[in-house]
């Protein structure tokens, strides 16, 4: 529907009129209930990628799940770098009493989807948003976006590649601040977290760049995963052992199982890497 205002558009019944239609607008809008169990999480998809998000919820990365529901106890911190519209946020913040989630999310439209998911779903007390870029150094940076609808993935930061060294036109360049997790943690904004998930489409390895610091200090995460795209794996897992960490194990997307049955490589198929603190070699008798 087009309304074309004239230059008295500001007058009484026009706002009425228009206040009425945005209202049955959001009235009419549907709402999605996914139930897991006795848990039951509330959307209201904002476009097509939100509706397949929403319903492939429990199927898309199983694996990711599974960590979740693992690793996170009561007190756990839990940051979640790459959030999108919030979904394993909102897993992570119903799987035990007293734990704190940080969303970090600056596309700005799935923001704004992530903000709207933590208030249905009626966790506000719970899982903290933050629409903080975060990178290896502090600065300023073009967000690049790939697309401006909700619940999309692949804008970039600083750049305009995908993974693959593919090239895309931005449909909009914003400037952002971005920090590392070191100066965030270390300048008291944030706590130490006790898990992290880092998925954010090929910007991985120079987020775990900035925070070294805290992977090799006393207050390292207990876990982390991380999404590692083509031609990224070696230099992911060189940074993790370098700060003392070992690969427990790797999973896939839904789709990616498929893809790795039939080619058996890690190096050409984007998977999920799980982390964990190495245990100290035993010394000999």
């Amino acid at each position: 529907m087009n309304i074309s205002l004239g230059s008295r558009g500001d007058r009484y019944l026009w706002k009425k009129l228009l206040r009425l239609l945005i209202g049955l607008a959001r009235f009419c809008a549907p709402q999605v209930r996914v139930r897991d169990g006795a848990d039951e999480y509330c959307f209201r998809p904002r476009s097509r990628n939100d509706v397949f998000r929403y319903t492939t919820y429990f199927t898309k990365e199983e694996g990711t799940l599974a960590w979740i529901r693992s690793g996170v106890r009561p007190g756990t911190v839990f940051f979640d770098i790459g959030a999108n519209v919030g979904l394993y946020s909102l897993y992570a913040a119903r799987r035990a009493g007293d734990v704190r989630v940080f969303s970090f999310e600056p596309h700005k439209i799935n923001f704004a989807t992530l903000v709207e998911n933590i208030l249905l779903n009626r966790l506000g007390e719970t899982v903290h948003p933050m629409a903080i870029a975060l990178s290896d150094q502090t600065g300023w940076f073009h967000l690049n976006y790939n697309s401006v609808d909700s619940g999309t993935s692949m804008s970039q930061l600083g750049h305009s590649s995908l993974p693959g060294n593919r090239e895309f036109v931005p449909k909009l360049r914003e400037l952002v601040h971005a920090v590392s997790l070191d100066n965030l943690v270390e300048s008291g904004q944030v706590p130490a977290p006790d898990m992290i998930k880092v998925d954010v489409d090929g910007n991985e390895l120079k987020i775990l760049a900035g925070m070294k610091r805290l992977l090799s200090s006393e207050r390292a995460p207990r876990s982390l995963q991380v999404e590692i795209n083509p031609g990224g794996r070696a230099e992911v897992l060189a940074l993790m052992t370098g700060c003392g960490y070992q690969l427990d194990h790797c999973h896939f997307t839904k789709g990616g199982q498929a893809d790795f049955e039939r080619t058996k490589s890690y190096e050409t198929i984007p998977h999920n890497a799980v982390f964990v603190k190495a245990r100290p070699a035993a010394s000999a008798a």
